[in-house]
C-alpha cells in the first residue's frame, strides 16, 4: 500500500505540472485574443507552441506510462476517485502518445499565426486572404487525426476530442431528431398571426451602461468576480480556471440583447469552473466531463433561464433603470417576445435559440464532408452560403462577419467541436427538467432574483464531478435517464407553441 499511495501521488503530482502549463497557455491565448498588440503574434505563436510541446513532453513521459501501468494493477485497491483520475489520465496519455510532439508544436504554433489573419480576414470580409492558413489548418488537424485513429472518418478523431465517444454517425442521428421538430416548428412560428416588435432593441444603449447591466446580472447569478473578470473580444469565449476564470464579449450599441445574453452564456461556462472542487483541482475530477457539458451550463443560463418569464420579472426592472428611455413602451410581455423572436438569421451567436441548431447542422455537415474529401477549403464560402440558404432561408452578403468567417473555431483548429453545441442544448434541457423536478417552486425563486438555490443544485449534481463519470452516467445520476433528445424537443415546443400561440 505504501508503494501505491506514493505511486498516485507521484502520478497526480506530474499531472498537475501539466495543467499547470495548460493554464498558463490558457492565459496567453486570452491576452492574444484580448489586449496583444497585433504585432505580437508571431512571438506569441513561438510562446504557446513552447508550452505545447513541453505540456506534450511531460504527458508522454515514460515515467507517467510506469505510473499508470502499476497503478492500473492494483487499482481495485483504491478509493473510486482515484480510480476514476487513473482512467482518466490514462485516457490522455494513450491520445497524446499517438501524437508527435513536432506536430503538437506545429498545431499550435500556426493556431496563434492563423487567428490573427481569421481577425483581419473576417474585418474585410476576404476569405482569400484566409485561405492558405486554413488549407494549412486542416492539414495539420487531418495529420492529428490519422495519428489518433478513427474507424470512419478523421472527423471521428477530432469529435472524440472534445465529446468522448461521440461520432459523426450519433450526432447525425441527433440533428436528424431535431430537425424533425424545430424545422416544422419555424414554419409554423413564420405563418403565425402574432408578431413581435423588436424596434425598441435597435435604439441607442451606451457600450459603458451594458458592461454595468453584464457585470450586475453576473454577479446576481452566483459569478464570483473576485475570481474572474469581463473583458472585450472579437468573438466571445470563457478561459481559465478556478480562481482566475475570464470571460468576453462584444457590444453593438443598438442591439444591446447580444452582449447581455452573451456574457449571459460565458457567465454558465465560468460557474462550471468557479464550481470544481478545490481538493481536486489539476486532476481530470476538475475539468470538465466533456465539451458538450461544459456547453449545457452556458447554454442552460442564457436560454432556459434568461429568456424565461420568471428572470425578466426581476431583471427588467433594473434594465430599465439603466435605459429609461430607450425601455419606455418595453412591457414584460413585449420584450419577452422580443428577446425570444424566431427569425432565421445569419449569425450563429445572435441566433434565436430555435434556429440556433440549424447554424449547427449547416457547420457539422460542411465539417463532415471536408474530411470526407466532398470539399475543398475554396469550395467552402459557396458550401457555407448554399446551405445558410438551404436551411434558414437566408444568404450572406459576404464572406467575413455574416459568413464563412464569422466564427473564431477554424483558425483555432477546433473542427468537431461545434456539435457540442447542440448536445449542450439537449443535456441543459435534461438537467432544467429534473431541477424544476426537485424545486417546484424555482420559477418563483429566479422572479426574485434567487439563484443560489439552482446553482447549488448545478454544483452537486454536475460541476464537482468533472470527469467522475462518462457523460451517460452523469446524465444518469442526475435526471434520471442517459442522454436523449426528447426533454429538449418538448421544451421547444411548449415553449413556442405557448409564445406564437400555436
Amino acid at each position: 500500500m505504501p508503494d501505491l499511495e506514493s505511486n498516485y501521488n507521484e502520478l497526480i503530482s506530474r499531472y498537475k505540472e501539466v495543467a499547470v502549463i495548460g493554464s498558463v497557455n490558457g492565459l496567453l491565448q486570452w491576452d492574444m485574443q484580448t489586449i496583444m498588440p497585433p504585432k505580437g503574434s508571431e512571438r506569441r505563436s513561438d510562446q504557446l507552441a513552447l508550452l505545447a510541446g513541453i505540456a506534450h513532453n511531460r504527458m508522454t513521459s515514460p515515467r507517467i506510462d510506469e505510473l499508470l501501468t502499476a497503478l492500473e494493477a492494483h487499482s481495485g485497491e483504491l478509493p473510486p476517485e482515484e480510480q476514476a483520475n487513473i482512467r482518466e489520465i490514462r485516457r490522455d496519455q494513450k491520445k497524446a502518445v499517438k501524437v508527435p510532439q513536432d506536430l503538437v508544436e506545429e498545431l499550435s504554433r500556426h493556431e496563434s499565426v492563423c487567428h490573427e489573419v481569421w481577425v483581419k480576414a473576417r474585418a474585410k470580409a476576404d476569405f482569400d486572404m484566409f485561405a492558405p492558413y486554413l488549407e494549412k489548418m486542416i492539414a495539420l488537424v487531418r495529420r492529428q487525426a490519422e495519428c489518433l485513429g478513427y474507424k470512419d472518418t478523421p472527423l471521428d478523431a477530432l469529435i472524440d476530442l472534445f465529446e468522448p465517444d461521440a461520432t459523426v454517425a450519433v450526432f447525425t442521428k441527433l440533428f436528424d431528431e431535431i430537425k424533425s421538430v424545430s424545422v416544422p416548428l419555424v414554419r409554423k412560428i413564420a405563418d403565425a398571426p402574432i408578431k413581435s416588435d423588436r424596434a425598441f432593441l435597435h435604439r441607442d444603449y451606451p457600450i459603458e451602461l451594458q458592461r454595468r447591466f453584464g457585470e450586475q446580472v453576473m454577479k446576481s447569478i452566483g459569478f464570483d468576480l473576485d475570481g474572474g473578470r469581463l473583458d472585450v473580444s472579437v468573438h466571445p469565449f470563457c478561459s481559465g480556471g478556478l480562481g482566475d476564470v475570464r470571460i468576453t464579449a462584444r457590444y453593438n450599441p443598438n442591439a444591446p440583447q447580444q452582449a447581455i445574453f452573451g456574457i449571459i452564456h460565458e457567465s454558465g461556462h465560468a460557474l462550471y469552473e468557479q464550481g470544481v472542487r478545490a481538493d481536486t483541482f489539476g486532476t481530470p475530477l476538475s475539468e470538465a466531463l466533456s465539451y458538450g457539458i461544459h456547453e449545457s451550463q452556458s447554454r442552460m443560463w442564457e436560454n432556459l433561464i434568461a429568456r424565461s418569464r420568471a428572470f425578466w420579472t426581476f431583471f427588467l426592472p433594473r434594465l430599465k433603470e439603466l435605459f429609461p428611455t430607450q425601455l419606455a413602451d418595453a412591457s414584460l410581455d413585449k420584450f419577452l417576445l422580443a428577446i425570444n423572436h424566431v427569425q432565421p438569421s445569419l449569425i450563429r451567436v445572435e441566433a434565436d435559440e430555435l434556429t440556433y441548431d440549424l447554424h449547427i447542422i449547416v457547420r457539422f455537415e460542411i465539417e463532415r464532408d471536408l474530411f470526407a474529401g466532398k470539399l475543398s477549403v475554396s469550395d467552402l464560402p459557396r458550401a457555407w452560403n448554399r446551405k445558410i440558404e438551404d436551411y434558414l432561408g437566408v444568404v450572406p452578403p459576404d464572406n467575413g462577419r455574416e459568413g464563412v468567417l464569422q466564427d473564431v473555431h477554424w483558425s483555432g483548429g477546433m473542427f468537431g467541436y461545434f456539435p457540442s453545441y447542440s448536445l449542450g442544448n439537449i443535456a441543459a434541457s435534461q438537467f432544467w427538467s429534473a431541477m424544476k423536478r426537485a424545486m417546484p417552486d424555482l420559477d418563483k425563486q429566479i422572479a426574485t432574483g434567487k439563484f443560489s438555490d439552482a446553482l447549488t443544485w448545478l454544483r452537486a449534481n454536475v460541476h464537482q464531478h468533472g470527469r467522475r463519470w462518462s457523460r451517460d452516467e452523469l446524465l444518469q445520476k442526475a435526471t434520471g435517464k442517459p442522454l436523449g433528445t426528447a426533454d429538449y424537443l418538448q421544451y421547444l415546443t411548449d415553449k413556442y407553441s405557448d409564445l406564437y400561440r400555436l
